[in-house]
């Protein structure tokens, strides 16, 4: 299993809805994730979040790995400019800071989180980088097993131990990034999921 990001470029593009044609030009990241086993065998769960601003770009990726591996977190994400990488590595952190029980499936979906990145510039420099915040409203909950029939979906949710949801999130935030005691703010996009599947 591999994930290979691109934490910041320019995209183009367009989608066609039945109002018209919605222009999704502007920034984003590219992220090329091939997995060669089951889903509950690489991960019980993961947060992911990307986020975007007019100066800067962060990606961050933290699994927890399953029981039968013992539990684990893996994390690696990194930190962008306009022109350049700032910081990447395996050290950023994710914390649900406050969760609560979601009513269909009871996992617990976070309602704040802190994402915070460390590591080294080009320069050798100390760098950290927060995003900290209300999630808000949930975009979207995407039952993974979703079109399954219900039977099928059970017989596969007891023998594998397996109830896969996706939580996602798409709220503003300030990113403070610091650089040798340096602070900068900037606000920006974030796309966040947190996914919980044994």
């Amino acid at each position: 299993m591999y994930h290979k990001f691109w934490p910041r470029c320019e995209v183009s593009g367009s989608f066609i809805t039945q109002k018209g044609e919605v222009d999704f030009g502007g920034k984003g990241a590219f992220i090329h994730a091939l997995q060669g086993m089951k889903p509950h065998f690489a991960a019980a769960r993961w947060s992911f979040a990307t986020f975007h601003s007019p100066s800067y770009s962060a990606v961050l990726m933290e699994f927890v790995t399953p029981p039968s591996y013992g539990p684990s977190v893996v994390a690696v994400g990194g930190l962008t400019s306009t022109s350049s990488v700032i910081c990447a590595g395996p050290q950023p952190n994710v914390s649900h800071n406050t969760t609560a029980p979601d009513s269909d499936n009871e996992w617990p979906e976070p309602k704040n989180v802190t994402f915070s990145w460390k590591g080294l510039n080009p320069e050798g420099k100390e760098v950290k980088g927060r995003l900290e915040g209300d999630l808000g409203k949930r975009m979207d909950r995407v039952d993974v097993m979703g079109e399954m029939p219900k039977f099928v979906k059970n017989i596969v949710a007891g023998v594998a131990n397996t109830k896969a949801y996706i939580h996602q999130y798409c709220p503003k935030m300030t990113l403070k990034l610091e650089v040798e005691g340096n602070v900068t703010e900037e606000e920006g996009q974030l796309f966040m999921e947190a996914t919980f599947i044994s």
